[in-house]
């Protein structure tokens, strides 16, 4: 790949990295140093502070690079990358496949490997506490927080974003702002990954009923499409309880005007007029078209792929299996409240490197994954830069991605708090999503009440370790 200077400033950039890499010549390991005990938190002012060894000064705060890439430096000549993720299945073999074609044709002798790691997160804290750590790695938004808290994922320099060539520009706002941490940069955006509205072409055709292409369906196609397909055996939509239940109730109480917490992440707050709304539609659709679908395995998933669902929401991650099936069309979440809002997570890549010629090789490398991007569509991701979505070549390379990938732009996340996930997902809305569905929980006020006091405990323990926003 090519890579040009951008200015006379590229050019003070590259000379500031040679002389800190001369500087630190001799010396350096590949891996972060690590939290006290590999799991306790930080104090606040070391979260925010770079290493004292890194390659620049000061962390980038969004929006701050021009989005426009320097040379790859130097200093980056040669380095061989360790890249750590959570991506183990065809997502997985995509990235391998990727770095193998950056290895092989970048110009500045980068070597770029990737390493699956199924429970990565366990992993990375347990190479920081050994000093083990790779050079950088996939990291998942909702993980960003607690793996900048522990000074495990490391912030990234206004020079190393340079050399990434992005900015907040180049992504839907709320993924790029998913990356930051008490106005310290921590991570890229490479992809959002939206639940998907699955459904049955053939049903749908013999029907008459035609899915919207350029927008979502909104309520009332929604819910005239389920009950004109509910016939026969087969259900018109399939909802089950643990995640399909939990995100559907996530994206509803978001499309109703609501929220699972206030905007800051310091109180649960989804006991709202709008959770009750949200609660109560969901409850009656599952027990109208699909109240025997439960437990793990996404037995939903199942149902449809066994003809005997017209629809089903879920992940992306699906889209590898259901694309081999011919009656599989794709499509964008609908809209059934007044806001359209969808729900799902986000690939983001982070440095957990101190080295600085390994931090500019590194950034090389997410510069060259984030142009290219629209390539890692075919792993069913949708591609996080504007451009790549934007690209005519994603609906030939990914056509499914293709048909969905707008719904990016609406996408919400959880504050950037540590532990806000957990404390809200399972631990929160789980504990009455799925007793109303199956029937166990009459009361949603109260089942919603209960569940936020728990959320609530959570989120005030977790401010506690890790010290607040």
């Amino acid at each position: 790949m090519s890579y040009r200077f951008h200015g006379t400033m590229s050019l003070i950039m590259l000379m500031s990295l040679l002389a800190v890499v001369l500087a630190a010549c001799g010396g350096g390991g590949t891996g972060a140093s690590p939290a006290a005990s590999g799991a306790a938190s930080p104090a606040a002012s070391d979260v925010a502070s770079p290493a004292a060894s890194g390659a620049a000064a000061s962390p980038a705060a969004s929006g701050a690079a021009s989005g426009e890439a320097g040379a790859c430096p130097a200093a980056a000549q040669g380095a061989q990358i360790t890249m750590w993720s959570p991506l183990t299945g065809p997502d997985g073999d995509e990235m391998t496949a990727l770095a193998n074609q950056y290895s092989q044709e970048n110009g500045n002798g980068i070597k770029v490997q990737h390493v699956p790691q199924p429970e990565y997160i366990q992993k990375l804290n347990t190479a920081a506490a050994g000093n083990n750590l790779p050079d950088m790695t996939v990291i998942r938004i909702t993980d960003v927080p607690e793996m900048a808290a522990r000074n495990i994922v490391r912030p990234i320099t206004e020079e190393t974003l340079g050399i990434m060539g992005v900015s907040g520009d180049d992504f839907p706002e709320a993924v790029w702002n998913g990356g930051e941490y008490k106005d310290a940069r921590y991570s890229i955006p490479l992809d959002v990954n939206p639940q998907v509205l699955y459904y049955n072409k053939d049903l749908f055709q013999q029907a008459g009923i035609t899915v919207p292409t350029d927008r979502p369906m909104n309520r009332q196609e929604f819910e005239a499409a389920a009950e004109k397909l509910n016939a026969n055996g087969v259900a018109g939509i399939a909802i089950g309880t643990l995640y399909s239940g939990e995100t559907f109730f996530d994206m509803l109480i978001r499309q109703f005007g609501g929220g699972l917490t206030n905007d800051e992440g310091t109180e649960a707050v989804y006991n709202s007029e709008a959770g009750v709304q949200a609660l109560t539609y969901l409850r009656d659709m599952k027990q109208k078209y699909s109240p025997n679908i439960q437990g793990q395995g996404d037995p939903e998933v199942t149902q449809f792929q066994q003809g005997k669902a017209a629809m089903v929401i879920h992940g992306p991650w699906h889209i590898s299996n259901l694309v081999k099936l011919p009656f599989t069309g794709f499509a964008m979440v609908p809209q059934i409240g007044d806001e359209y809002v969808a729900v799902g997570g986000s690939h983001q890549l982070s440095l957990t490197t101190q080295d600085p010629a390994k931090t500019a090789a590194a950034a090389c490398w997410i510069n060259w994954l984030s142009t290219n991007s629209v390539q890692w569509a075919k792993a069913g991701q949708v591609p996080a830069r504007n451009s790549a979505r934007e690209d005519a070549q994603l609906a030939t390379i990914a056509a499914p991605v293709a048909a969905f990938a707008k719904e990016a732009e609406s996408v919400q996340y959880p504050p950037v708090v540590p532990g806000i996930s957990t404390a809200t997902g399972s631990e929160g809305i789980g504990r009455v999503v799925n007793p109303v569905l199956l029937g166990q929980q009459a009361d949603i006020k109260a089942g919603l009440d209960a569940a936020v006091q728990r959320s609530n405990q959570l989120i005030q323990q977790n401010a506690q370790q890790y010290g607040g926003q």
